[in-house]
């Protein structure tokens, strides 16, 4: 009975998820999602709750938020009972957060932050930052990010005029080496 149990589950959350969307899929597991994010992922972990989005926060494929740790049960109490280490984790606003990164218990992601992908957040991160590596270490702010991405990249104002996808990348990339060579 379990087993049918888990499959209904599983074809439930699946469906809500295509059916309702990312978003709202977050926040039915009870994972706080300010406004405008953009989330790629469908697995919040065995505590969602315990994970807060602000604004214009983009979760990319693969990202892991860990909200316990569960080597704790490897301790024994007294009475042969085992420990236990649950906190929460705050994801600031206009954060972006990199394919394949994992954010520990306990950890605040400022505004205005860049995690590169593959990091794996174990401390804070201030504002105004940009953080990648194992473990993530901020490299930059993010006003030099943002002024690198400027005189690098190709805006969406430079390609309007350009409607498919792959001929809007494929500009795109000519931008680039343009600008590049610029410098």
């Amino acid at each position: 009975m379990a087993l049918i149990q888990s499959i209904f589950n599983t074809v439930f959350d699946l469906t809500y998820f295509m059916s309702k969307g990312s978003i709202a899929y977050a926040r039915k597991k009870g994972v706080t999602v300010g406004e405008h994010c953009r989330i790629y992922i469908k697995s919040w972990g065995s505590e969602p709750f315990l994970i807060h989005l602000g604004n214009h926060v983009t979760v990319t494929s693969g990202v892991k938020f860990i909200t316990h740790d569960g080597s704790t049960c490897l301790v024994y109490d007294a009475q042969g009972k085992r420990y236990q280490r649950f906190a929460p984790i705050h994801v600031g606003s206009h954060v972006f957060i990199g394919v394949n990164s994992i954010i520990m218990p306990g950890v605040t992601i400022g505004s205005n932050v860049v995690i590169g992908a593959g990091s794996v957040v174990t401390k804070d991160i201030p504002d105004n930052s940009v953080a990648i590596g194992v473990p993530a270490k901020v490299v930059s702010s993010f006003d030099d990010f943002q002024a690198k991405i400027k005189t690098t990249c190709a805006s969406d104002s430079d390609l309007a005029e350009v409607q498919d996808y792959t001929q809007r990348v494929q500009r795109a990339i000519e931008l680039q080496a343009q600008k590049q060579s610029q410098l």
